[in-house]
Parts: C-alpha cells; structure tokens; sequence
C-alpha cells in the first residue's frame, strides 16, 4: 500500500510540473508584447527600437476595412460621451443629484460654468 501512495505522490508532482510548466508557456505567449507583435505582424521588430506607427499604418494599408471601423468606432463613441455631458438628460441627473446633495448637506451646489472664456 506505501509502494502505490509513493507512486501516486510521484505521479502527482509530474503533472504540477508539467503544468508549471504549461502555465509558463503560456504567460510567455500571452504577454502583451507578444500579443501585439502579433497582431501588427512585427515579428519582435516593434521592441527593439522600431516605431509603432509605421507598423500601424502598413497594417492599415493591408486591412483598410478593419482599421476604418475601428476609428468609426472610436469616433463614435467620444462623439456620444461628448453628447450625453451636454444634453438636457444629463443636465436633468445633474439639478437632481445638486437637489439630493441640498436636501443631505443642507448646503447648496453652485452650478459649474459652460463656458470659463464667456
């Protein structure tokens, strides 16, 4: 019975290592370095002194679709943040949280400028 306990006890430390192991590879490969040569095609390139914008802008050459949609996207969301701070439902949460504020404090918010150059 001591004989297949000590194999089992061997057997178990083999496979933490082989997945120490494993684990390893893969923080190696999953590294964010790693990631984005990768995906910019860089082979290494990238970190050892090359730039990242030639390497984005001939990645956008060959894929113009993806990178497109990618700025539209970009774009749209600071459009709707920039939007969404200045429409009348922000404004609307913003009286209602200076109320609420008023009511716990019982001191009064000042609203804050638009606009400091007016």
């Amino acid at each position: 019975m001591t004989s297949s306990s000590a194999q089992l006890q061997r057997k178990a430390e083999r496979a933490r290592e082989r997945l120490s192991e494993s684990l390893d590879d893969l923080r190696h490969h999953l590294s964010p370095s790693i990631v984005i040569d990768d995906l910019l095609g860089t082979n290494g390139r990238l970190w050892k002194g090359d730039e990242v914008l030639p390497a984005l802008v001939q990645q956008a050459k060959n894929n113009p679709v993806a990178y497109t949609l990618i700025a539209a996207g970009l774009g749209w969301l600071i459009y709707s943040e920039t939007r969404a701070a200045s429409s009348p439902v922000a404004a609307g949460r913003r009286r209602t949280a200076a109320k609420q504020h008023t009511r716990k404090t019982g001191r009064q918010v000042k609203p804050a400028r638009r606009n400091p150059s007016r």
